[in-house]
């Protein structure tokens, strides 16, 4: 999966239900709301792709701004669910 930074204009907007964005995207997709304004959210599609989607669920006119940040270094002072939220996931054998 990869790891995208998602910013609002206006977190504020009644029209954003950011649930039913994340529900529209692919299987096992999530989102780490930062505030109304700025979220990260893994996904297996694409920039285009999680674009149009906003587009789909929303229909309104509000900026955003989305970029894949999968190869960024990061580092900081966040909560520890944070840091669980960005780290990559080993996946199972699937012999097992």
């Amino acid at each position: 999966m990869k790891t995208f930074l998602l910013v609002f204009d206006d977190g504020s907007n009644p029209e954003i239900n950011l649930r039913s964005y994340v529900d529209s995207l692919d299987s096992g997709a999530e989102m780490y709301t930062l505030d109304g304004h700025v979220c990260f959210l893994k996904s297996n599609l694409s920039v285009s792709d999680l674009s149009g989607r906003l587009f789909e669920v929303f229909r309104f006119q509000s900026c955003f701004f989305i970029v894949d940040v999968s190869s960024s270094e990061y580092e900081g002072r966040m909560l520890g669910v944070f840091w669980d939220f960005l780290k990559p996931r080993a996946f199972e054998s699937a012999a097992e």
